[in-house]
C-alpha cells in the first residue's frame, strides 16, 4: 500500500503542477494573441485551437486526482452529519464503491477513445497545416486513473486530505 501511496502522491503533485503550467501557458497565449490583434492588427494563427484542443485538456484532466483528493468534488456531508453513525459508515462505503465503479468505467472508455484517436490520427487544421491532438487524449484516462487511485487509497487508508506539500 505504501508503494501505491507514493505513486499516487507523485501523480497527484505532477498533475497539479502540470495543470498550473497549462493554465499559465493558456493565459500567456490568450494575452499575447489579444495584444497582437489589438495593437498590430495581426492575430496569432492557431491560438484558439491550441488553447481549446491542447491546453484546456491539459489543465483540466491533469488535476483530477488532486481535485478529488482535496475534496472539491461535491459531497453530502451536511446531510450525513445528522444521520446515525451506522448509516454514515454504510453511506461512506456505498459512495466510495459507486465512485470506484464510475471512475473505473470512465478510465476504461477513455482509454478506448484515446486509442481510437491514435489509430485515426486525429488532428485539427491550423493555418493550413494539421496540428496533431491525439497525444492529449491520453491525459483523460490518466486523469481518471488518478481519481481511481485516490478512491482506493481513501477506502483503505485514513490519509488526511488537503495537504498540498505531501
Amino acid at each position: 500500500m505504501a508503494i501505491l501511496t507514493s505513486i499516487n502522491k507523485f501523480f497527484r503533485n505532477f498533475g497539479m503542477f502540470f495543470s498550473g503550467a497549462a493554465i499559465f501557458l493558456m493565459m500567456l497565449a490568450i494575452v499575447f494573441d489579444v495584444f497582437m490583434r489589438n495593437v498590430f492588427g495581426i492575430p496569432i494563427t492557431g491560438t484558439y485551437e491550441v488553447v481549446q484542443y491542447i491546453l484546456m485538456p491539459m489543465a483540466i484532466f491533469s488535476a483530477l486526482g488532486f481535485v478529488y483528493w482535496v475534496g472539491v468534488l461535491p459531497s453530502l456531508t451536511e446531510l450525513l452529519e445528522k444521520a446515525p453513525a451506522g448509516f454514515q459508515k454504510f453511506n461512506k462505503i456505498l459512495i466510495n464503491l459507486i465512485d470506484l465503479v464510475i471512475f473505473s468505467l470512465l478510465t476504461y472508455y477513455s482509454i478506448i477513445f484515446a486509442l481510437s484517436g491514435v489509430t485515426s490520427g486525429n488532428a485539427v487544421p491550423v493555418g493550413g497545416k494539421l496540428l496533431i491532438v491525439w497525444p492529449v487524449y491520453f491525459l483523460v484516462p490518466l486523469g481518471f486513473l488518478t481519481v481511481v487511485l485516490e478512491i482506493i487509497l481513501k477506502m483503505f487508508n485514513k490519509e488526511e486530505k488537503g495537504d498540498v506539500e505531501s
